[in-house]
């Protein structure tokens, strides 16, 4: 507690960005779950979560506050990184985990003209209505909307090392509806949609609130943002196609075992050989030479 009074920080930052009328206290989950796993597994890397307070306003409804939210998260990235100024690697770039709108908040920061992408490299956006709003009620709302997805298709090639996950509730989630939080076709390569129903391991359909807390999903969640962590830096690491390879290994496939970014050498068996050891969870057996009698 007392490095944390003094901001003497040293893991690696997240930053929570809360929806409509959501509030910054919503971030604790994550915040603890990620806490004890560094604890009780005894990992030596841990992350830094720092949430925003958008004061509950209703940019749902209202879409004028949205530009001004989205300016306020860009100074508040740079904020977060100068407190780790002192330390020998600092981190050069924030996660943004985004509920409801503060997702597509997320995804608007690119399109402000003196922002700089190196300052994200992963974005997870819970019940977030990436497509269209849901109530399309106000000429500022659909602006908003027509300007990030209209950027984000233009500037495709120069997004393709920002990797993003977007997550549904399903069913449940009366406000925001699967078929709105899809992310645009264009970045497939660097973008994943899923449905909290088809979540290996969750398997439950979540409410537009309960998707913040629910055990399951953020348990998956913090298990991909450790994986995610290259052994050299102490941070996210800077190779996109690892973080995809995470991401599908926890919320598509997930076999029932750790993540291994890639499988031992094969092993040559000679003939009088009865004993071997594989030092590897992956392996399959190649026959070259069958003999039938």
């Amino acid at each position: 507690m007392e490095e944390i009074r003094n901001l003497s920080l040293t893991g690696i930052p997240v930053l929570f960005l809360p929806g409509n009328a959501g509030s910054y206290k919503q971030v604790r989950s994550i915040g603890s779950v990620s806490l004890r796993k560094a604890e009780s597994v005894g990992y030596s890397d841990h992350f830094d979560v720092f949430s925003i307070n958008f004061n509950e306003e209703l940019v749902a409804l209202y879409g004028g506050s949205l530009q001004k939210q989205t300016q306020f998260v860009h100074i508040s990235i740079k904020a977060i990184l100068r407190l780790y100024k002192n330390q020998e690697f600092p981190p050069q770039s924030v996660i943004l985990l985004g509920h409801s709108m503060g997702g597509l908040i997320a995804r608007a920061l690119f399109t402000l003209r003196n922002f700089k992408p190196q300052l994200i490299n992963l974005i997870i956006t819970q019940a977030t209505p990436h497509v269209m709003p849901v109530l399309p009620i106000d000429h500022y709302l659909t602006d908003f909307y027509a300007l990030v997805n209209d950027y984000w298709t233009l500037n495709q090639n120069q997004l393709q090392n920002i990797t993003l996950l977007s997550v549904a509730g399903g069913f449940r989630d009366y406000q925001v509806r699967s078929g709105l939080t899809v992310l645009p076709s264009l970045i497939k390569n660097s973008a994943l949609s899923v449905v909290s129903t088809a979540i290996p391991r969750t398997w439950a359909s979540t409410d537009h609130l309960s998707i913040v807390w629910c055990k399951e999903l953020i348990l998956t969640t913090s298990r991909a943002l450790f994986d995610m962590i290259d052994e050299e830096t102490a941070q996210i690491t800077e190779d996109p196609s690892k973080r995809m390879a995470v991401l599908k290994h926890h919320f598509v496939r997930h076999p029932a075992k750790l993540y291994e970014p890639s499988s031992e050498t094969a092993v040559n068996i000679s003939e009088t050989a009865r004993c071997f050891f594989v030092k590897t969870r992956n392996w399959e057996l190649l026959v070259t030479k069958v003999s039938f009698i």
